[in-house]
């Protein structure tokens, strides 16, 4: 795996977990979810560009879609999933 993908992945993931602390309302990280989240979205750009994974790009639309999700809607976690899949098809295509 690539270590632009790698790295990748993990910032995504990490933000997941915090995403998913906030949801279940163990902590108030909105600030950081939200840096993290600009760390995520130029990692992910990174490793499409220099992986050249083309299922990056599911990856990469979830998360320009995410501005327009609201926390606490259907939408929010479901583009947080999506996304999740096509970095696992990444490292795994």
């Amino acid at each position: 795996m690539s270590p632009w993908l790698s790295l990748g992945l993990a910032l995504y993931l990490a933000n997941l977990m915090v995403g998913l602390l906030a949801q279940l309302g163990l902590g108030r990280f909105g600030v950081w979810h939200h840096l993290l989240y600009l760390g995520v979205f130029v990692s992910a750009a990174a490793a499409l560009l220099l992986a050249r994974e083309p299922w990056l790009l599911l990856t990469v639309a979830c998360l320009g879609v995410f501005p327009k999700a609201r926390p606490h809607t259907w939408l929010h976690p479901t583009l947080a999933a999506v996304g999740l899949v096509g970095y696992l098809l990444a490292a795994w295509g």
